[in-house]
């Protein structure tokens, strides 16, 4: 029999479908007289064509959640994702490091801060809860104990209980919130009297018939699954046995920076006693917090961690594990190896991390994931963990604008443009090896309001030092650009030193010299030859200090700095450098950030004839 020719199928909506259907019927002998427009005749075809219509949607939208590249629904990714052991990651609480004195009547050490203590913090997005994950203990030599360290994350504990019942095929142990932190998690069996707790695990290894461990999946609705093992690999909790799932339940990021906090809760009467206590201040402001993993980043994310296969040997394994293990806390990762340093360290991994929230990962936080990693690698290799290399761009910009075009004052435009350079700098940057895109970043400038005729923006890189104070430092930065140099008369004389604009220039700080001598009022910069001085303005005369201090490579962005001694004004020493091209070109291990402390937006009004 042949192919009929009457029908296509190469579209599927509803007109198409209705259009073919009465192609077919007319090529038809027993429908060729038939009027198709016809009132019962059109109402057949558009029942026939919306039937159709709907079939061919349905499937089509099946098929799609086939697959994890084209799923759509939450509950499917996820249902894809566990075919691949990857459990996505939860909402994460918020964590502030608090320190406080308690003042105590008739309270015997320790001082004691059990698990569930709560507090309450403010900030913009309102009051909320924290509390402490474990007991604390402190002593004193008199009745005043000072708190320091205590760890507060914010969420309520809740706990789901189940009975285990065999006769039920279908029995889950779902947990019933959906912004749990998964970190929090405490599984306890009661059986015959006796509590167990049981210790979460990701795979089969080492698993024997008593190992008391359960797994963590997702399920539907955001929901996170407990399965315990089957007898074989992780043992089967005794029939009628009562499990108690405890967890915390918090708000993800809208708890972050809180920096003091109020005790909720009695400390003198938990002891046994009395106490007063000073306002529980944060060591840093609460930060860390998370939501629940995206559809986007499960997509991305779970097929890479298959990959690992439970081992680290490829710089990406490395990233996926700690992502997937730390991503409430660590927002990138960089990982390279030891050769890249200098001095080269050969057989060494350098895992570079930025933090959620901040730009330096705490020391106990670098510690847990050391530990974590070597669990994970087949060679005998030595892990890095290092802070990223930041580099902040100073902005100069000088803005015109139309005064007929707008309504708006020159301050509320200076603000609306700091504004824009800021979210920019937030969406563009901030990431290892992001680079810096001139035309974009002065497109969002112009873009700020209609009134904006034009930018004329320079941009410089920034590298913050911090030497120790008292002791001599020496460092070496690669800028990794060209530099902006003009060499029309370069060098200098006493007292009138420099003819050209300089490349490097820094911020001022106090300088020793060999002799013990301290100059006030020192900056760095070069001499367009190469090479390094400082000098200082004392009483408004110029008198450099050191000739040669170090030596920087206008090709090659490298500047080497030799040890000093210096104190200074700010937290850091600001090495300000001017590139050679309008693109700021960051390495793969770098990080850039625009520096909120060096903006210059001038905003100029240009008078037109209307």
């Amino acid at each position: 029999m042949a192919a009929n020719t009457s029908l296509s199928l190469t579209s599927l909506d509803f007109d198409t479908l209705k259009s073919n259907f009465k192609g077919f019927l007319t090529s038809q002998p027993q429908f060729k007289d038939f009027n198709f427009e016809g009132s019962n005749m059109n109402v057949l075809l558009d029942v026939m064509s919306y039937n159709t219509y709907l079939n061919s949607f349905y499937l089509n939208m099946v098929s799609s959640e086939m697959f994890m590249d084209t799923a759509q629904k939450y509950d499917s990714v996820v249902s894809h994702a566990k075919e691949l052991n990857y459990l996505p990651k939860s909402a994460k609480s918020s964590l502030a490091t608090v320190y406080f004195d308690a003042s105590t009547i008739g309270i015997t050490p320790p001082f004691s801060i059990p698990k569930g203590v709560t507090f309450s913090g403010t900030n913009s997005n309102g009051v909320f809860t924290f509390s402490t994950n474990q007991l604390h203990n402190y002593q004193s030599a008199n009745s005043t104990y000072t708190v320091t360290g205590l760890n507060l994350y914010e969420g309520v504990y809740t706990t789901d209980v189940f009975v285990v019942d065999y006769t039920v095929e279908t029995q889950r142990f779902l947990l019933t919130n959906e912004n749990i932190d998964i970190d929090s998690l405490t599984v306890t069996v009661s059986e015959s009297g006796n509590d167990t707790v049981f210790a979460r695990v990701q795979t089969l290894f080492g698993l024997s018939e008593v190992s008391n461990v359960y797994f963590l999946q997702g399920a539907q609705n955001g929901l996170y699954e407990v399965v315990f093992g089957d007898g074989l690999f992780g043992r089967k909790p005794d029939n009628l046995a009562v499990l108690s799932i405890e967890y915390r339940v918090c708000s993800g990021p809208m708890a972050d920076g809180i920096d003091s906090f109020l005790c909720t809760m009695d400390l003198g009467q938990i002891n046994g006693g009395t106490a007063s206590i000073s306002t529980p201040v944060a060591s840093a402001i609460s930060a860390g917090g998370a939501d629940p993993e995206s559809i986007e980043s499960i997509r991305f994310s779970a097929p890479r961690y298959f990959a690992t296969q439970q081992r680290a040997l490829a710089s990406d394994d490395y990233s996926s594990l700690v992502l997937d293990n730390y991503g409430g806390q660590i927002d990138a990762v960089s990982v390279y190896g030891g050769e890249t340093l200098e001095p080269k360290q050969y057989g060494r991994v350098v895992v570079s991390l930025k933090p959620m929230g901040g730009t330096v990962t705490p020391d106990y936080l670098k510690n847990e994931i050391s530990s974590f990693l070597k669990a994970y690698t087949s060679l005998p290799t030595r892990i890095i963990i290092a802070d990223p290399e930041y580099f902040y761009l100073g902005i100069n910009t000088v803005v015109q604008y139309e005064k007929v075009s707008t309504t708006k004052l020159v301050t509320e435009l200076q603000s609306l443009i700091v504004n824009s350079i800021s979210t920019w700098g937030q969406d563009n940057l901030g990431q290892f090896g992001t680079d810096f895109r001139y035309s974009k970043f002065v497109a969002a400038i112009d873009a700020v309001d209609t009134s904006i005729t034009s930018n004329n923006t320079d941009v410089y890189m920034i590298k913050r030092l911090s030497p120790l104070l008292g002791y001599a430092s020496g460092f070496s930065i690669s800028f990794n650009n060209s530099a902006s140099i003009e060499q029309t008369s370069p060098g200098y004389t006493k007292n009138k030193p420099f003819h050209d604009e300089p490349v490097l220039t820094s911020t001022k700080f106090t300088y020793m010299d060999a002799d013990g001598n301290t100059w006030e009022n020192c900056f760095f910069r070069d001499d367009n030859l190469g090479t390094i001085v400082i000098y200082s303005v004392i009483d408004g005369e110029f008198t450099v200090i050191n000739p040669l201090i170090g030596t920087i490579n206008y090709v090659t962005g490298r500047v080497d700095i030799q040890k000093f001694i210096a104190t200074y004004y700010d937290q850091y020493i600001a090495i300000k450098y001017k590139t050679l091209n309008k693109d700021v070109i960051i390495g793969q291990n770098a990080i850039a950030l625009i520096d909120i402390n060096s903006y210059d937006v001038n905003v100029s009004v240009i008078e037109t004839l209307k």
